[in-house]
C-alpha cells in the first residue's frame, strides 16, 4: 500500500503481512456471499468504494446503511 494524501485522509504504509492479518480478521465472520463479492473486487472498484466511504464519513449511520442498500 502506498502512502497518499487526499480528501482529508492520510494513508500510511502498511506492511503486507500486517494488512493480510487484519484483512483476515475483518473478513472471517462475513457472510460467504459478501466475502466472495469483496475479495473479487477490482482495484478500480475498491477506489470507488473508498470515495463513497469518504463521502459518507460524516453521515449518520442510518444514511450509510441506506446508501449501501
Amino acid at each position: 500500500m502506498q502512502e497518499s494524501k487526499g480528501e482529508g485522509h492520510g494513508h500510511r504504509h502498511i506492511p503486507d503481512h500486517v494488512a493480510q492479518y487484519f484483512a483476515h480478521r475483518a473478513l472471517d465472520d462475513m457472510p460467504e456471499r459478501a466475502y466472495e463479492v469483496i475479495v473479487n473486487l477490482t482495484p478500480e472498484e475498491i477506489a470507488v468504494l473508498e470515495k463513497v466511504g469518504a463521502a459518507l464519513g460524516e453521515c449518520e449511520e442510518q444514511f450509510k446503511t441506506f446508501a449501501l442498500h
